[in-house]
């Protein structure tokens, strides 16, 4: 009877540290993939993913920092990111809520060096 308690709480405790790893680390993004409809809306911002596409990202002080390459959706079909080009062609993921729309351009409070350290977004 003990061996038959030992085996079943040995499968419990692997099953839940399974679950553990199959969740995403605390700050990482969820997985996304690119949106390939251009005319999506991007209700946030109000404009389609074409329009968004190249769209200029700046800091608060009015300094560029890139430009958006990839409108990101969740594997659901919600619009949630942008991957923005940084220093040479380094490509960051920023979330929508990081980002304002200023006319034809993207805000973020944001440093230089805080969205260096963003999740990379492979090109």
């Amino acid at each position: 009877m003990m061996h038959r308690y030992l085996i079943i709480t040995a499968a419990l405790i692997g099953a839940v540290g399974l679950a553990h790893a199959q969740q995403p680390a605390t700050g990482s993004v969820p997985p996304l993939v690119e949106v390939e409809n251009e005319a999506m809306m991007v209700e946030r911002f109000n404009l389609s993913v074409n329009q968004l596409a190249n769209m200029e990202v700046t800091g608060s002080g009015g300094k560029r920092i890139g430009e958006v390459e990839e409108v990101l959706m969740t594997p659901e079909g919600k619009i949630t990111a942008v991957s923005v080009e940084v220093v040479g062609d380094k490509e960051v993921v920023m979330e929508l809520d990081q980002l304002r729309r200023k006319g034809d351009v993207l805000t973020t409070d944001l440093t230089e060096e805080q969205v260096e350290a963003l999740q990379s977004w492979p090109d």
